[in-house]
């Protein structure tokens, strides 16, 4: 599964507190992940799970425009 990353926090209160806004604001499906990079902990926001990248792309300039975020990347969900 892919999503469309939003944004990446060095502190989960951050990514707790732009997922819920995400959610109950935009109603969009928002969900964060712990991610490990180069032995630091951020806390990723992503909106969506889609099933290949080439529909993460087809909805990201959407989930972009809606939440209003100039920027945004397609990750692959890891998990189990």
């Amino acid at each position: 599964n892919y999503t469309v990353q939003v944004a990446s926090y060095p502190d989960k209160e951050s990514a707790e507190k732009m997922a819920t806004d995400l959610k109950q604001q935009k109603r969009l499906p928002a969900f964060y992940v712990t991610a490990q990079v180069k032995g630091k902990t951020f806390y990723r926001v992503s909106v969506g799970q889609f099933a290949t990248v080439k529909e993460a792309e087809a909805q990201k300039s959407q989930i972009t425009e809606k939440a209003n975020i100039s920027s945004a990347i397609i990750q692959k969900l890891n998990r189990e």
